[in-house]
């Protein structure tokens, strides 16, 4: 019950909460790019201490923040969930009483001082590619510079790659695969939206949404009836081309 409280609380804050107790079912999360991942280690039935040790050894997820919730008087528990990699532990009743204010200051949001650099040509050359149809190429190129780069801002880079990769899907009539690799991409753009590196990250977003919704209402049986129209085209300001 206190965990479906945590769920309802949530929307109503506008975030779009998912449950998860195994690896599997942490990573599928993970790769949606959450903002916050809230831990239960009252829990006597789930391995939290495996999947927040999973999450961390994840180097490319070690940036999102993992608040554990528990006893509040158990010090030795804490002392456990900071040694697994969580972030901050505060008890059950800080939860209960103060949710919006640990989400708005654990939550994460990645450094968008990138956005003013000039684009990469790397990632220009895979958005030219994209705008090409050339979806399996634009893979191969962004995927090299999204290795490259370090920094958050390379969640903006496997966005738009597995938006190339959603209609790579959709030429091959995978509607599964398609719909899978979109739900991954969206949270990923939204962190940049409106415009970032003179990408106009919120239009491609928007085309997104609306081929997810084409998808949906096509559904799987009718994944060749596609409307190749919808298949958006990054545009980029004059200033940074």
């Amino acid at each position: 019950m206190f965990g479906t409280n945590i769920q309802t609380r949530l929307r109503a804050l506008g975030y779009d909460p998912a449950f998860a107790e195994t690896a599997p079912a942490i990573d599928r999360l993970l790769k949606g790019s959450p903002a916050l991942v809230l831990v239960n280690i009252g829990s006597n039935t789930l391995d939290w201490e495996h999947l927040v040790d999973h999450a961390k050894n994840e180097s490319q997820w070690r940036h999102v923040p993992i608040l554990a919730y528990g006893p509040h008087v158990d010090l030795e528990l804490r002392q456990r969930a900071l040694k697994a990699g969580c972030d901050v532990v505060v008890g059950r009743s800080a939860v209960a009483s103060n949710l919006p204010s640990l989400v708005e200051k654990w939550a994460w949001q990645p450094d968008l001082s990138p956005c003013n650099e000039s684009l990469p040509s790397a990632l220009l050359r895979g958005i030219q590619e994209f705008n090409q149809g050339r979806f399996f190429e634009c893979h191969e190129t962004i995927e090299a510079a999204w290795m490259e780069e370090q920094r958050p801002i390379r969640l903006l880079y496997q966005g738009i790659l597995q938006v190339g990769v959603a209609l790579y899907h959709i030429q091959q009539s995978n509607w599964r695969g398609a719909m899978k690799v979109l739900a991954r991409a969206i949270p990923k753009l939204a962190h940049f939206d409106p415009t970032c590196m003179g990408i106009e990250v919120g239009q491609l977003l928007h085309d997104t949404h609306r081929i997810r919704q084409h998808l949906i209402q096509l559904g799987q049986e009718r994944i060749g009836q596609f409307e190749p129209a919808l298949f958006p085209i990054i545009q980029i300001m004059a200033d940074d081309r």
